[in-house]
């Protein structure tokens, strides 16, 4: 029901303003000069986890416990270290509430993730939380994360705010919110990450790890060609998509 309520309130703003919205995956390159570059890509998302009853709090920078009502919100130790390593977690609560939480910053250690990440994210044991702003989670200079649309990039190579368009992502069919999409190929630089760093790009998938795009190899030696869109209005959407609160 929240789905298709969603569904609805997002169809009609799209009409009523005549715009783009989310669901919207029809933008077209056009054939003008554009940077081109060799990335390698992952990908991240924003995984959905019952609260429980007894677990590891999720705190602020303050060192307070998040509660929700009457809810402390507690996770398994797996649970609380793929959402910071994730940097957001949506937890649905008793009676059918769903918030959605972000990283917030680090402070000092609270949990010890190497039995799942090894000693390569030592960073991971300290990170806060604070809720979101939009239900899948926020990015960087107050964008909203958008699924298949937002990626993390290191702003040294692709400046936050652009516009990257990946060929081998044009055509792609995938599922979201119940229905099967065909992507255009644009992505936009949103959201930045810790370990994203260089040609290295991060694809946002929703609430899902799994994906339909072959381009992300998860691995150094797994490059594809992008470009670097200066089109106008595909700028100017895609920036309005991202600032919305979902």
């Amino acid at each position: 029901m929240r789905a298709l309520l969603f569904l609805s309130l997002i169809f009609l703003t799209s009409c009523a303003t005549k715009k783009r919205s989310v669901l919207d995956f029809d933008f077209q390159l056009e054939e003008d000069e554009n940077k081109s570059l060799t990335l390698w890509a992952t990908n991240y998302y924003t995984p959905i986890y019952q609260v429980r009853m007894n677990g590891i709090p999720l705190k602020d920078l303050g060192e307070n416990s998040l509660v929700n009502g009457v809810y402390p919100v507690l996770l398994s130790k797996k649970e609380w270290c793929y959402s910071a390593m994730e940097g957001s977690v949506a937890i649905r609560f008793p009676g059918g509430d769903q918030k959605t939480y972000n990283y917030a910053g680090k402070t000092s250690n609270q949990v010890d993730c190497s039995p799942y990440f090894g000693d390569d994210f030592p960073a991971t044991n300290k990170v806060r939380f604070r809720p979101a702003r939009s239900r899948w989670g926020d990015g960087t200079q107050s964008y909203s994360l958008i699924p298949y649309r937002t990626i993390a990039v290191d702003p040294n190579i692709i400046p936050f705010g652009s516009i990257v368009y990946i060929p081998r992502a044009k055509g792609v069919k995938f599922r979201w919110v119940g229905k099967e999409f065909t992507h255009d190929g644009f992505f936009f630089a949103g959201d930045r990450g810790g370990a994203i760093k260089g040609a290295h790009i991060d694809v946002f998938t929703g609430n899902s790890k799994n994906h339909e795009f072959d381009f992300i190899g998860n691995s150094k030696s797994k490059t594809f060609t992008a470009y670097i869109v200066e089109d106008g209005e595909v700028i100017e959407d895609l920036t309005r998509l991202h600032k919305i609160f979902y």
